[in-house]
Order: structure tokens, then C-alpha cells, then sequence
């Protein structure tokens, strides 16, 4: 298998984690949607990451349907229990902290694409409101030890990669005393070993504007 993305795309990590997770070995194309974006577009229509190719050359999009083909194949040992309200918990709380990121991003592009006096206020004070209230959302919810409980799901997988996203791009709405439980998940989560198997390297960083 081959991975497709940059682990500075929180996306692309919450898959290369659950790769190691599950023990399923893979290489990794790492080229950039930024510096490489015709080569990324002949493997992922949208141009976008990650795009995980099987090993029969099948192209899977998108990091839901990616963990979703993860998930069948892992069985039992997958990140998310497979039936009744254990399941919608922990896709509730995964979809709560994934769209809580889409709102952090839009701020972070926004800001590094359009210069100041081009940016629009109103769009960053709603996406700031949206992250702020996800957030504390997520942070009424959670569980112990682990987001959902006692075991380790996709949705501490999930926030974890949100809390390292916005400590390393966009922090104002993340409280070190409001958030103060889902940074602690994300430091626990981020000492277990598949996580560290899926650090960012150097160069897999968005260029600062």
C-alpha cells in the first residue's frame, strides 16, 4: 500500500496512525498538494490528500472511507466498536472533533491565502465561533481514560490530530483550562507508539505566511 500526503494534513495522519495501528506496513508518497498538485491530481481527482493505493492499484479517497476499508479489514481489532451505541458514540465524537478541524483549517487558509485587508472578518469570526464550540463539545463529552472510555478509538485518534494541528497553526480558541481534558488525551495519545510511528518530519510542514 501506498499512503498519499503530507502528515501536516491532520487527515493523512489520523490514517498513517491507524496503519500502524493495525500493524499494516505501507510506503508513503509524500509529494505536496501545494508543490505537486498535477501528480497528486492523476492519483486523487480532487487533488487532495490522503489517497491510500492498494496493493492491486485500487485508489481509495478520503480519510473516512480510507478507515473504513482499514476498519473491515482489521475485524475485531478495529477502532470503533461495529454495531449499536457504542459505534454512534464514537463516530459522534470523531465527526464532532473532524468538524471542528475543517473550521480551524478554514481560518488557517484564510489567513494564508488572502493578505489582510482581503480577508473577510465575518467568515473568521463564524469559523472561530464553530471551532471554539466544538471544542467544548467535545471536551463536555469526553470519557476516561480514552475519549469514548477504556478503550482506544478512532476518536481519540481524531482530536488528538486536531490538538496538534491548532497548537502548531491556529491556538487562540484551544484554553489550556476550558480544553485542559482533550490536551491531556492528545498527550497521552501522542506517547503510544503508533503515533510516534507517524510524527511529522521536518519538511512535511505548511509553509508559514
Amino acid at each position: 500500500m501506498i499512503l498519499v500526503g503530507q502528515y501536516d494534513s491532520p487527515v493523512t495522519r489520523r490514517v498513517a496512525i491507524a496503519l500502524h495501528h493495525y500493524g499494516v506496513p505501507f510506503a508513503r508518497d509524500t509529494r505536496s498538494i501545494f508543490g505537486d498538485a498535477a501528480a497528486v491530481g492523476r492519483i486523487s481527482p480532487l487533488t487532495r490528500i490522503p489517497a491510500l493505493v492498494l496493493n492491486d492499484g485500487e485508489v481509495l479517497i478520503d480519510s473516512t472511507a480510507i478507515l473504513d476499508y482499514l476498519d473491515e479489514q482489521a475485524g475485531d481489532a478495529a477502532l470503533i466498536p461495529g454495531t449499536g451505541p457504542a459505534r454512534r458514540r464514537v463516530l459522534q465524537m470523531t465527526v464532532l472533533a473532524q468538524g471542528t478541524l475543517e473550521k480551524v483549517a478554514a481560518v488557517v487558509y484564510e489567513r494564508h491565502f488572502h493578505s489582510a485587508e482581503r480577508r473577510s472578518t465575518d467568515w473568521l469570526d463564524r469559523c472561530l465561533g464553530q471551532a471554539r464550540a466544538g471544542l467544548d463539545e467535545l471536551t463536555r463529552r469526553i470519557d476516561k481514560p480514552y475519549a469514548c472510555g477504556v478503550t482506544l478509538t478512532h476518536a481519540d485518534v481524531m482530536i488528538t490530530t486536531l490538538v496538534w494541528y491548532m497548537q502548531d497553526r491556529m491556538d487562540e480558541v484551544l484554553s489550556s483550562s476550558t480544553h485542559a481534558a482533550l490536551i491531556s488525551l492528545a498527550e497521552r495519545c501522542e506517547a503510544l507508539p503508533a503515533f510516534r510511528a507517524a510524527a511529522l518530519s521536518d519538511f512535511e510542514k505548511m509553509p508559514r505566511s
